[in-house]
């Protein structure tokens, strides 16, 4: 009896678990870019191009409706949209209490040093909002910036032998 009702859970266990193909290919992903909902998409666009040295690669306006604007700083892109009568999220905390609520957390972007990054800041009269914290067990280290509508940008550095490299 024992191997029956084995050889029958095995068998809904079977049926349950959709079979793989032999030749399937895997799903290459590559980033393309983060999206950000905003209020004041001019505002959002100072920041990231005269604090994060981002350049506008398109502008779009769709009317009094909907309006995309795309950054790129090397291969990190973002989108930004601003859409007629859109709400604010739910109220953060500061990093790292941010993480409280659920859902999108921070834009991460890698740096090649956190001090020199600061250092940039600084000669442009930026404080981090979270100064450059190790965090080991992760392998990176990670400072944190907001933008002007409160959004957390954690800038990384990842250590040597970290994930990355």
């Amino acid at each position: 009896m024992k191997l029956l009702t084995v050889t029958a859970v095995a068998s809904l266990v079977a049926l349950a678990v959709p079979a793989q193909a032999e030749d399937a290919t895997p799903i290459e992903l590559k980033h393309f870019m983060s999206a950000l909902s905003v209020a004041d998409i001019e505002a959002e666009t100072r920041f990231f191009t005269d604090v994060l040295d981002f350049e506008v690669v398109k502008d779009v306006p769709l009317g009094d409706a909907m309006h995309f604007r795309w950054l790129k700083n090397g291969t990190q892109g973002i989108e930004l949209v601003q859409m007629a009568d859109s709400k604010p999220g739910p109220e953060r905390g500061p990093p790292p209490s941010h993480l409280l609520v659920r859902g999108p957390g921070q834009l991460m972007m890698e740096v090649a040093s956190l001090e020199a990054t600061k250092a940039a800041l600084a000669a442009k009269d930026i404080t981090p909002d979270v100064d450059i914290t190790d965090v080991a067990p992760l392998g990176i280290r990670v400072m944190f910036v907001m933008d002007p509508e409160g959004n957390p940008i954690e800038l990384v550095e990842v250590k040597q032998g970290g994930e990355g490299n």
